[in-house]
């Protein structure tokens, strides 16, 4: 990738990507300014998008009207009652009262005629005017489908602050990642965005480091759909309205490491959902709404085989929640090792009634050593010894570890991808 294109103020960021794209890759520079933009920014194969200092990334707020009749599943016509405001390339969000998470779409404007315009992407689901069917023109800031090997790196993504629509995190993100390998995220700033700063599902390989998540409505990091193998590491998250990592639904074998998750709306990490196969250490877990770390009830499977190590978690729950560490009922294989727990509303660790072992050593709890008397749960459920921990973490996934997407083979996990 040695091929380069500048690009200033008052052009187009998407078609230097287009163009170099075009070109086998390559690295697009773009140069200090604001860059207000009617739709994401879309990363393709083999492409770095790098910012000089004081480049800015923004989006125009958002405008909205209804549909005017009922539209089907797998179409690319939306009938509106206003088109007034929606121009071709614009990029928009279509819902309405009975979809969620995946079943909303994002597409492109790409014909208009009259009040009804055309599309990019086929519909994800039934939409009904009688349940309030809408359609907005909102979006990522940087977006990336089916695309393997590029990175966006020292820019600042501004979710601008006048927005007033909140967008999904299974559908966009301040940077939105679907169904991508091998995504490099470095040193990125990522603020005032009205819904989740960094959301990647379905993918595989993907690097989060140094960027600078904060003040977005929605939560700073949210791996999910099945996302395996990545690493989150020496990232700042902090004063985000959700939680500061949620680990989603069957994202598995990640390292979170020398993170700072601060002041964050919700728990500072959450597990849930067959999330598993995680190490979270190093990291600073400070000051957040609710719990540090919380693993959430689970509703089929839990998040199981996760090594909590040498984190410090403390003065937590300021607004709701009762522990700095909260372990759910029936999840498995969980380590808790020397982190430095410091409670100031909360108290240090809790662990439900039901399930195997959870194994808890050489934790100290306000500077001194911890005891039983410092956990809250089921006694006959709780190991105060060291007990090894099963292979877990981006090296111990196997080479069909995601044929769940597709992907029957992996690529060797080298040094190339450590931290």
């Amino acid at each position: 990738m040695d091929k380069e294109i500048h690009v200033y103020p008052g052009a187009s960021v998407q078609d230097a990507i287009d163009d170099i794209a075009n070109e086998a890759g390559g690295t697009v520079v773009v140069h200090p300014g604001e860059y207000i933009q009617h739709n994401a920014i879309r990363l393709k194969d083999n492409v770095r998008l790098i910012g000089e200092s004081g480049a800015v990334l923004t989006r125009l707020p958002s405008i909205y009207t209804g549909l005017s009749r009922y539209i089907g599943y797998g179409h690319y016509e939306l009938p509106l009652t206003n088109a007034d405001g929606f121009e071709i390339g614009d990029g928009i969000h279509i819902e309405d009262d009975a979809s969620v998470g995946f079943y909303n779409t994002v597409a492109t404007i790409t014909a208009k005629c009259g009040d009804t315009v055309f599309i990019d992407r086929f519909l994800n689901h039934d939409y009904n005017p009688t349940l309030n069917a809408r359609i907005t023109r909102v979006f990522s800031i940087v977006e990336a489908e089916n695309v393997t090997d590029a990175s966006i790196e020292n820019i600042v993504l501004d979710g601008n602050s006048n927005e007033t629509f909140t967008i999904n995190g299974c559908r966009a993100g301040g940077i939105f990642l679907l169904k991508c390998r091998n995504i490099r995220i470095n040193d990125v700033e990522v603020r005032n965005f009205k819904g989740d700063a960094i959301s990647f599902q379905q993918c595989v390989d993907i690097f989060i480091r140094k960027c600078n998540i904060h003040d977005n409505t929605g939560g700073g990091l949210h791996p999910g759909s099945g996302t395996v193998r990545y690493i989150m590491d020496s990232n700042n998250v902090y004063n985000n309205g959700g939680c500061g990592l949620f680990y989603c639904l069957r994202t598995t074998n990640s390292l979170c490491t020398n993170n700072r998750f601060e002041n964050n709306g919700q728990q500072a990490i959450s597990i849930g959902e067959r999330d598993t196969d995680h190490v979270i250490r190093g990291n600073r877990i400070l000051s957040n709404h609710k719990q540090g770390v919380h693993f959430r009830d689970i509703v089929r499977e839990g998040g199981d085989r996760v090594l909590l190590e040498s984190n410090v978690i403390g003065s937590n729950c300021k607004i709701e929640g009762e522990y700095e560490v909260d372990v759910a009922d029936n999840v498995e294989d969980i380590h808790i090792y020397r982190n430095s727990i410091i409670p100031v509303k909360a108290k240090p660790i809790r662990i439900g009634k039901e399930g195997n072992t959870v194994y808890i050593f050489g934790n100290t709890v306000s500077g001194q050593p911890q005891e039983k008397t410092h956990i809250t749960g089921n006694p006959k459920r709780l190991s105060m010894e060291k007990s090894p921990v099963p292979p877990i973490g981006p090296e111990a996934l196997q080479a069909q570890g995601a044929m769940h997407l597709n992907i029957h083979t992996l690529w060797p996990w080298t040094d190339q991808h450590s931290v």
